[in-house]
């Protein structure tokens, strides 16, 4: 005879397993929260790189949706909100870059002028800028401006690294910065544009900067 009663020693469950009680003992599942979800919610509210942290953003935060669909795995809101921040950083860089490419065409002109002017002073085409240039750039002034080039041997290229327009109640005034490179070394200038009376760009003053 079993010196226990039926059903197995105290402490074990039903059917001799063990337990507590009458009724089987198990332990509670573990949780974790989604890396995937922490990676977007973080790339999202970092916004500095253009379109890159918020790319990382939605596709992290898809996963991150995906993973806490499992009971296990939490950070569904910290997935949502990286998601929802990513496509406002990919919508905001989206905007920028079209309205500054818009601006970079819309500025083709003066750009393609100051290009010109440029390579008309280098070729002593004095009398073409004269004619592309308001009275304060006179024929005496263009000529020595054309002769210090000289100096400086063919002009190889022109770059035009910054501009700014201005429109004020009809008033057009703009700014070209530029670099010009010559065999011996390169040289920074500034050009000020005007409109004339009939809409075309005159020089109102050529700066050499170094």
């Amino acid at each position: 005879m079993s010196q226990y009663p039926p059903g197995g020693p105290p402490g074990y469950g039903y059917a001799g397993q063990a337990g507590f009680g009458q009724e089987g003992y198990s332990l509670p599942s573990m949780t974790r929260t989604s890396g995937a979800a922490i990676a977007s919610f973080v790339c999202g509210l970092v916004m500095c790189v253009p379109g890159i942290t918020g790319l990382v953003a939605v596709i992290t935060g898809i996963i991150g949706i995906v993973q806490t669909g499992k009971p296990e795995v939490r950070g569904r809101g910290l997935a949502v909100a990286g998601l929802i921040l990513g496509m406002i950083s990919l919508a905001g860089w989206g905007l920028l870059g079209v309205g500054g490419y818009a601006l970079f065409q819309s500025a083709k002109p003066q750009r393609t002028f100051a290009r010109t002017f440029i390579a008309d002073l280098a070729a002593r085409k004095v009398a073409q800028c004269v004619q592309n240039s308001t009275v304060n750039l006179p024929a005496v002034r263009l000529d020595g401006e054309s002769k210090k080039m000289q100096a400086w041997g063919p002009l190889l290229d022109t770059t035009i690294i910054a501009f700014r327009f201005v429109n004020n109640n009809g008033v057009y005034a703009g700014t070209v910065h530029g670099i010009c490179r010559f065999p011996s070394a390169q040289h920074s200038f500034v050009i000020q544009l005007v409109k004339d009376s009939t809409g075309q760009f005159k020089a109102d003053s050529l700066i050499w900067e170094n």
